[in-house]
């Protein structure tokens, strides 16, 4: 750890790594996700069940020509989603959950293909079911695995079963890979239309500040991008955090605070260099995100926005700031770790006292 405290020139020392808090902007934006892909959940649970009511009907409709037997993988899909719906709720990764009981009912779609028949089932374009729910539970990355795993297991039940049946019914295999992949680029562009709708409301409307739907948007944006220091592809974060700022509100009253706040953001608008961007994260917290800068850039930046802050008395009170630094590594930015250092090095700057920079490398 680096330090910068009060002092003009920034005083360097080896630093302990503190315990990081419970509620730090890392755990926040950890915690949203959760949130979201749970939501997701909940939202797609009936329809999953119509889905499923459909099936059946179809299935039984046509039992007659092709037996009974698809019943059981169909049962145990319905029983692997329902359970994986159970443990998402209290998992700390309910992404690896939904993944399970995803990629159960696909293999179970596909067991259902081998029993009626492989290429020539007459559920072959079932496969398309789970692949229109790809896009609103994962990332692009999952989208593509998922993609890649659904047409993995139709050839697998198709030519890897009988490729002579197969071939003979090539026409409906093809029809069927066209049908998933027009799925999942349809669903996916659903999905972004209405996230970019939700992302809309962008600030904060106390500060005027970028709130956390910007944020997230700008922090999806720079993750994986190059990253070297030695070439200036460096990107940097700053997390601001007001000191003592809850005495404000205890004793002059939240009007008096939202006041503070208020020339507070406007003071490091207006220290920060053209590009940058900054975003107000929770009651007092701050982010600044510099891209391009390395670390003696950074460390620039936020001395001259804890001096500026410094030198302000909004409503005749006087503020200090404590400002925590990460700066990208080589390779690719991961902002994930870029948070969580940048709240170590807060959780520093605080117990070092407040009104200073500390930098995590």
């Amino acid at each position: 750890m680096v330090a910068s405290t009060k002092s003009p020139s920034p005083a360097r020392g080896a630093l302990a790594a503190p315990q990081r808090q419970p509620d730090s902007l890392a755990e926040i934006r950890k915690d949203a996700r959760r949130e979201r892909l749970l939501d997701m959940q909940v939202r797609l649970r009936p329809y999953r069940a119509g889905c499923f009511a459909i099936l059946v009907i179809a299935l039984v409709s046509v039992s007659s020509e092709i037996g009974w037997w698809w019943l059981a993988p169909l049962a145990a899909g319905f029983l692997g989603m329902m359970l994986a719906d159970r443990f998402m709720q209290s998992s700390t990764h309910p992404g690896v959950w939904a993944a399970a009981g995803w990629g159960m009912l696909s293999l179970l779609l596909a067991d259902a293909v081998v029993i009626t028949g492989g290429g020539e089932s007459p559920v072959l374009m079932w496969f398309a079911l789970p692949a229109v729910t790809l896009g609103a539970r994962f990332s692009p990355r999952g989208i593509a695995i998922g993609t890649a795993y659904i047409i993995g297991l139709l050839l697998l039940s198709t030519y890897g079963l009988d490729s002579a049946t197969a071939a003979e019914h090539h026409l409906s295999v093809i029809a069927a890979v066209a049908l998933i992949l027009s799925a999942v680029i349809l669903s996916g562009a659903l999905v972004e239309s209405d996230r970019a709708h939700r992302r809309r409301s962008t600030l904060d409307p106390l500060t005027g500040l970028f709130n956390r739907n910007a944020l997230e948007q700008r922090l999806s944006e720079l993750d994986g991008q190059p990253s070297s220091r030695e070439e200036g592809l460096a990107h940097s974060l700053l997390l601001c955090d007001l000191d003592h700022f809850k005495r404000v509100n205890d004793q002059l009253g939240h009007a008096a605070g939202d006041a503070v706040l208020q020339d507070v953001a406007y003071t490091m608008r207006a220290t920060l260099r053209a590009g940058d961007s900054i975003y107000r994260v929770g009651g007092e917290e701050i982010l600044v995100i510099l891209p391009g800068a390395g670390e003696e850039a950074a460390v620039e930046i936020a001395e001259r926005l804890r001096e500026a802050v410094r030198q302000r008395r909004p409503v005749g009170v006087a503020v200090t700031v404590s400002i925590g630094v990460a700066v990208s590594e080589a390779d690719l930015v991961n902002t994930d770790d870029l948070l969580t250092r940048a709240d170590v090095a807060l959780y520093s700057a605080k117990a070092n006292g407040r009104d200073n920079v500390v930098v995590s490398n």
